[in-house]
């Protein structure tokens, strides 16, 4: 009752206040069109590459799509070995957060033709600057630079984004923007949520069309171990050959869709001149920033910067397939494709025939998700699922949404795993800059299928993936892949790194849905060497277990 009330007050007030506010910007976006670049790809070039990125996805068609054995290009050095063909890409794994910076620095950093970048957040703190700063560079080269960004976290941000958008060889537009700048967005949250509260989720960095790099990671100090207070463990592929051809596509896609708006056609344009010397001042200023903090003598330790270029990383050659929402998902009248992306990879989870592993920060797998765990585990299906624990999750509302689903999951036989907000960070020895009590929060977004199959990319497993977000992800068919993974997962469950949890008095055989409503849960640690037990959730705190109270209450599980 109290959620149903809450629920009506809510969209009475939303009702109201969207009366007294006019949005012809909004009005704009329904009626806008596609944009094209009018950019054409050197011939030489779509010899060499497995398609040049196009300004259109019908242009794509009009281009190569083999990347020819000869090896004048940059593609690889690995294409002189008949390595790219018609069925096989490659994929290194990107676990390590510095590694994983490094290979998207070198990727523009070598970058001859194009870089295509999509993200949902691009942070403005040190490793944001390095990146921007490099993309400066790219840009003076004459590589041609298109940055896809979603607008959730652009506040703050305005004059930046307007600033660099005006680099001849830099376009940046806005995937479903706010058309009220600065704090009045937050208006929209209320008088237009129905829009606003759809985002672009996608991951995405592609160089000269010949490599990529997908996963979890957005970019900023969290995801690369720029930050001495808080890390997140997180999983990337970085990926070369055809698929890379898939992913392309998919950008080109995003950016002459309707939703992506050109950043002139939200900003007032500075002059030339002053932009020019704006963004000269921009890189001075991030040079002088970066030399401030200890990131780059950590990036100088790193293996991957001693050893190793990106031509020379021992990729692991399998037959992949990328999948990826329509942007029209962030309409909500387009209903036959908001859910494209899960109803595929269902299709695929549910041809598992002994295991299923699912990594993943923010878990609510919601009545429908439950039930279809029940069905599996009814086919003897082993199922793990490792997650954020109270502690170590950024995001509190999520983890109520996933606390009212555990104990029928234990029931059921389901193997639940939570991080410890002490676990180790993979950098760790790496890291002086690293503090005392600093938290690690996990962030991949990864699913392991019979050890033979690993998916990794941009979706959670909850609603909001589901339902609102559009989302990509690298389905890779390569059993040694699977197994490298499972090894990280192996060592981040250890009782060390995290808590294991079990429904108290239920041995596996004896597991049912009865036993969850009667049944406590047990989250088992070691500590120093000690096994210990714990009886309500580890090391929360008082307001974060109050918060997980209150949001149960509310009726926002369709948002989580």
């Amino acid at each position: 009752m109290l959620k149903l009330l809450l629920q009506s007050v809510f969209e009475l007030f939303q009702k109201l206040l969207g009366l007294f506010i006019n949005r012809p910007a909004y009005n704009q976006l329904k009626k806008s069109r596609s944009f094209s670049l009018g950019i054409p790809c050197d011939a030489e070039f779509a010899k060499i590459a497995p398609g040049a990125p196009s300004s259109s996805a019908d242009a794509r068609s009009e281009t190569s799509s083999d990347c020819s054995p000869d090896c004048s290009s940059d593609c690889s050095s690995d294409c002189s070995s008949g390595l790219y063909s018609e069925l096989y890409s490659g994929f290194y794994l990107l676990e390590s957060n510095l590694d994983a910076f490094l290979a998207r620095y070198e990727l523009i950093e070598n970058a001859k033709q194009t870089l295509d970048l999509q993200y949902y957040y691009f942070h403005g703190d040190t490793s944001g600057k390095l990146i921007a700063s490099a993309l400066v560079k790219a840009a003076n080269r004459e590589v041609r630079v298109r940055v896809l960004l979603d607008d959730i976290e652009t506040l703050g941000a305005d004059e930046s984004v307007r600033i660099l958008n005006e680099h001849p060889d830099i376009e940046i537009r806005l995937f479903n923007p706010f058309f009220f700048r600065g704090l009045l967005r937050y208006i929209e949250f209320i008088t237009d949520l129905s829009r606003v509260g759809r985002r672009m989720h996608n991951k995405a960095i592609i160089a000269d069309n010949c490599q990529a790099i997908i996963g979890g990671r957005n970019i900023g100090d969290n995801y690369f171990s720029a930050n001495p207070e808080f890390f997140f463990l997180d999983i990337d592929l970085l990926s070369a050959g055809v698929v890379v051809n898939e992913v392309s596509t998919g950008f080109d896609e995003y950016w002459n869709s309707r939703w992506a708006v050109p950043v002139e056609n939200l900003y007032s344009r500075p002059d030339k001149k002053y932009a020019s010397k704006k963004i000269k001042k921009y890189l001075q200023r991030y040079v002088q920033d970066v030399k401030k903090v200890d990131f780059e003598e950590a990036l100088n330790r790193s293996d991957f910067k001693k050893n190793r270029s990106l031509a020379e990383l021992p990729y692991i050659w399998a037959q992949a397939r990328l999948f990826y929402d329509a942007p029209s998902k962030i309409d909500k009248t387009h209903l036959s494709d908001n859910k494209q992306l899960r109803i595929d990879f269902r299709e695929i989870l549910n041809s598992a025939e002994h295991s299923l592993t699912f990594i993943t920060p923010y878990f609510v797998p919601g009545t429908q998700g439950l039930n279809w765990f029940l069905e599996l585990r009814s086919k003897g299906i082993e199922i793990n699922v490792f997650t954020n624990s109270l502690a170590a999750t950024d995001v509190v509302a999520v983890h109520a949404g996933y606390a009212r689903y555990r104990k029928k999951l234990l029931a059921a036989g389901v193997n639940l795993y939570e991080l410890k907000p002490s676990a180790y960070v993979r950098d760790r020895q790496k890291l002086k800059v690293l503090r005392p009590g600093s938290r690690t929060s996990l962030h991949a977004k990864t699913v392991i299928i019979d050890s033979q199959k690993v998916f990794v990319g941009s979706p959670n497993f909850d609603p909001r993936s589901s339902n609102l977000n559009t989302e990509m992800g690298l389905l890779v068919n390569s059993k040694e892949l699977a197994m490298q993974v499972l090894d990280l997962f192996c060592g981040d469950i250890m009782k060390q790194n995290s808590y294991h949890l079990i429904l108290e008095g239920s041995g596996y055989k004896n597991r049912n849905l009865n036993t969850a409503k009667r049944g406590k849960i047990v989250w088992h640690s070691e500590e120093r060497a000690e096994d210990i037990q714990y009886f309500s959730d580890p090391r929360a705190g008082f307001w974060r277990k109050l918060s997980v109270l209150i949001y149960r209450l509310l009726p926002v599980e369709e948002f989580l």
